[in-house]
């Protein structure tokens, strides 16, 4: 029987016991999809020898979207059939940066109804509800996202009738429990991730389920195996500002600091290609963190529009592909913009200097730091000045030694892993 959070959440005494109730409640989960596996398993087997298994996609951001290549392979597989649900984040704050409108469900939807590809509302806009994934009658269901799954979408729920699998929205990176610990990550069937290095780390870790862990490398990094580099006078520049401004979990924001000062460099320099690509999120955080004003902010925006172009959606591995340098603080872009082997002058905090995985922290040894404005300023002359990439081999040399961008499509080896069930 699965008995919802909210249920315990509501218990007597519940703020006392609450540690040893939410551990009840794990266990309870676990036992709940171990119990129902084998019956979808057969069930599996079974339709697998008829016809297609239905594959579908849970998907709530556009912006996210990271498995184009798992979706095109699938869709040539007659072994499959494939769908993307397009549905609403559970989250209710409106203060929460993650809140999401039926707008955004809407423009969610277009941007995959306009790539013809096969999609499907999975939120009632009408009725402002959720609709329950076992209407769809999937057999596989492929997350993207671990936060604010609503309940009847869920991997508990939903392991009554398919298998579940994980693919991050992010490539991960870093040793934040956020990438490994949450109960989301043990009640998936399958959890992929990007190669041994981070699953040896994962299990270093007291893991909820350690026995779901499979590597396969990461969908959005097939692009640069499917896609060759764009040979260009005008490569572009890109400034990449993640949103974590006064995030208690992982701070990796530096745009207090950095922010003014880089939309003035570029304003200096419009003999640069330069481009915008902010986090999803920034906006949102700058005016509740009262870092600017709604004015400010929409100025802000628009001055990187006057000298260059801003990218807000998902489709940004076409840029990535006709750049020369990257200015970031975000953590996936760190390891997503490495096979392109161009210099990273990395922004940083406290936080991002012991956040990383033993691999990524190879990587970032091969970008060139800036801790506070003056060593900015320094990198900036280094890299545009004097075109003094010093690092260019060694970031060669490291690439070829890390297996998360190899000849093998991640795509393939999820596929396989799918297969196996």
């Amino acid at each position: 029987m699965y008995i919802p959070y909210e249920t315990i959440g509501n218990l007597p005494f519940f703020n006392k016991f609450k540690d040893k109730f939410y551990d009840l409640k794990v266990r309870q989960n676990l036992e709940y999809i171990a119990k129902n596996y084998k019956k979808v398993q057969k069930r599996l087997q079974q339709k697998s020898e008829k016809g297609p298994l239905k594959v579908v996609f849970y998907v709530y951001d556009d912006t996210k979207w990271k498995c184009q290549s798992l979706y095109d392979l699938l869709d040539e597989d007659k072994s499959f059939e494939v769908e993307i649900l397009v549905t609403k984040n559970a989250a209710k704050n409106k203060d929460n940066p993650s809140y999401q409108t039926i707008e955004d469900v809407k423009k969610t939807y277009e941007f995959f109804a306009n790539k013809k590809m096969n999609v499907k509302y999975a939120y009632d806009i009408k009725h402002n509800r959720f609709i329950p994934f076992e209407k769809f009658n999937p057999d596989i269901i492929i997350y993207q996202h671990p936060w604010y799954v609503e309940t009847s979408q869920g991997p508990v729920v939903c392991s009554k009738f398919a298998m579940t699998c994980y693919v991050p929205y992010y490539v991960g990176n870093t040793t934040s429990e956020i990438e490994y610990g949450l109960r989301f990550h043990a009640y998936v069937h399958k959890h992929f991730v990007l190669n041994e290095c981070v699953k040896e780390y994962f299990l270093s870790k007291p893991l909820l389920n350690p026995n779901n862990l499979s590597v396969v490398g990461h969908p959005t990094l097939d692009y640069y195996i499917l896609n060759k580099s764009v040979e260009s006078n005008k490569k572009y520049v890109i400034y990449a500002p993640h949103w974590s401004i006064n995030d208690k979990r992982l701070e990796l924001s530096t745009f207090k600091w950095s922010g003014k000062y880089i939309l003035e460099y570029a304003q200096k320099h419009p003999e640069i290609n330069w481009l915008f690509k902010p986090h999803p999120l920034l906006k949102h955080r700058l005016l509740t963190e009262n870092i600017m004003n709604k004015d400010d902010v929409e100025k802000y925006w628009s001055d990187w529009a006057n000298i260059g172009q801003v990218c807000e959606s998902g489709d940004y591995f076409k840029y990535f592909n006709n750049s020369k340098v990257m200015i970031t603080d975000s953590a996936s872009f760190l390891v997503e913009y490495f096979p392109t082997k161009q210099p990273v002058i990395h922004l940083m905090t406290e936080t991002s200097k012991n956040c990383w995985t033993p691999d990524v922290t190879k990587l970032i040894n091969t970008y060139y730091p800036a801790n506070n404005l003056e060593e900015l300023k320094s990198q900036l002359k280094k890299i545009f000045e004097d075109n003094n990439d010093y690092k260019q081999h060694f970031r060669s040399k490291i690439l070829s030694e890390l297996d998360f961008c190899n000849q093998t499509l991640s795509a393939k080896r999820v596929i396989d892993e799918i297969k196996q069930f």
